[in-house]
């Protein structure tokens, strides 16, 4: 399951992420400022979450 969120507001330490579904799965979704860089984001633009389920 793929899930798109849009940057809603920046916070202190946090960008906070908006769900852009009609049914959310997931809701809010907050992304430390400091692992930014790692996850290759800026922090200004949309998102996409994949779930998947991990195999054992």
């Amino acid at each position: 399951m793929k899930i798109k969120f849009e940057v809603e507001k920046e916070t202190k330490g946090t960008i906070r992420y908006r769900e852009l579904s009609e049914e959310p799965v997931i809701g809010t979704l907050y992304i430390r400022k400091a692992h930014l860089k790692e996850l290759g984001l800026t922090g200004q633009e949309n998102i996409i979450v994949e779930i998947t389920k991990e195999d054992h």
